[in-house]
């Protein structure tokens, strides 16, 4: 037993001195590997840009997207460091990068300059321009001149240079040159201008005819603005006879409408009350609550005497039943029922029996009255005639005699 034991041990170790060396070239390979794939994502993410950054924290979740740089950093570095195994592929597939990373130069975009900073820079030059004429001019001019006439010939060059653009000494040009050929010639157009200008001043009667053709048409003016002013005076008084012509004719076309005052016109059927104009009556004639309301009373008309229409006018929606002396409603059905009743029926025939002893009362009373008159005329006639017959028995006055002395 010992000696297998021996036996085993040794073969444990040879094995075991094999197998080192090649733990330990594994264990160096495996270092090289991740110090090479650990160094590419440091460098990719030391020479990536912003939005690649904002894409890798977007795509592994790391942090907001819009978070800070240095943050996204940390956040990676965290990432690398909790995923030893695939942290650096997965960093380098993010950046769009598997082996070396080569920043990309971003194009340098020239900015846009301001009108004040043109305007600067022009203003700059004019003044580097007048600084080398300065120069040149005090290298030509002798000694002996003085510096004032130096220093105040540059200066005119720069307000000329600084107030007028070339477009407009252009256009100052062209105006300088059409100006200097009139003056030229000048003296003789003038002189034939005078002499062309001189006989219009010499018409003297068509100067004195003026002031009398502009006093009459002053006096035209004046009369036809006072005939203008009386004449809207004259149409308004007529256009509003003719207004209330045509009302008065529409008020009596329709039984219902009758004038309140001058100005007011109202209605029987529905008592409403309104101004006394054309288009507003007939815009209420053919209105719905009108044309409503006389449908209903020329419907209930079959049933008069017994119903009529309720003699207070604030009440144009009831009827006023004279048998029972009731007020109903201006309704078809409410007025059946009503007629249906017992109360109804009973007071009917005793109310027809006085309807009938009223009309031949009367008929009486206007008999009589008939009579009275006829009597009186009769009275009258003997009287006038029993006058005249008296006044012709009469005998003639005596006229009185004076006695004879």
């Amino acid at each position: 037993m010992g000696g297998i034991k021996l036996k085993i041990s040794r073969l444990v170790e040879s094995e075991a001195r094999q197998f080192l060396p090649k733990a330990h070239h594994f264990i160096r390979h495996l270092r090289t590997c991740t110090s090479t794939t650990m160094s590419e994502a440091l460098k990719a993410l030391e020479n990536a840009s912003r939005r690649e950054l904002q894409a890798l924290a977007k795509e592994l979740q790391l942090c907001r997207g819009n978070a800070k740089s240095d943050v996204i950093l940390g956040n990676a570095m965290e990432f690398l460091d909790k995923h030893p195994k695939d942290g650096e592929q997965l960093v380098l597939a993010a950046l769009g990068s598997r082996g070396n990373v080569t920043p990309v130069a971003k194009k340098a975009t020239p900015k846009k300059e301001t009108p004040k900073k043109k305007e600067k820079a022009a203003n700059a030059s004019v003044k580097v321009d007048t600084d080398v004429k300065d120069t040149k001019s005090k290298k030509q001019q002798p000694v002996e001149e003085p510096e004032e006439v130096e220093s105040k010939t540059p200066e005119k060059k720069l307000t000329t240079k600084k107030a007028v653009p070339k477009e407009n000494k252009k256009s100052k040009a062209a105006s300088a040159t059409a100006t200097s050929k009139p003056t030229t010639a000048s003296p003789a157009k003038s002189h034939k201008t005078n002499s062309k200008a001189s006989p219009s001043t010499k018409k003297s009667p068509t100067s004195k005819t003026e002031p009398s053709s502009t006093e009459n048409k002053k006096i035209a003016a004046k009369k036809e603005e006072s005939v203008s002013s009386k004449k809207p005076a004259l149409v308004s008084k007529k256009a509003e006879i003719k207004a209330r012509k045509a009302v008065e004719a529409l008020v009596k076309s329709v039984t219902d409408l009758t004038f309140v005052g001058d100005s007011r016109v109202r209605c029987s059927t529905t008592g409403h009350e309104m101004k006394a104009d054309v288009d507003i009556i007939n815009t209420y004639i053919h209105g719905k609550r009108y044309l409503k309301a006389r449908n209903l009373k020329l419907s209930f008309a079959k049933y008069a005497p017994m119903f009529v229409d309720h003699p207070e006018e604030s009440k144009p929606d009831m009827l006023w039943c004279n048998v029972t002396e009731l007020a109903i409603a201006r309704d078809e059905k409410s007025v059946k029922k009503h007629m249906v009743a017992p109360k109804y029926q009973k007071q009917l025939p005793i109310w027809k029996e006085e309807e009938v002893a009223k009309k031949k009362a009367e008929e009486e009373a206007q008999r009589r009255a008939a009579r009275i008159e006829a009597a009186k005329k009769r009275r009258l006639e003997a009287a006038k005639e029993d006058g005249d017959a008296v006044e012709n028995e009469r005998p003639a006055k005596r006229k009185r005699t004076t006695p004879s002395k």
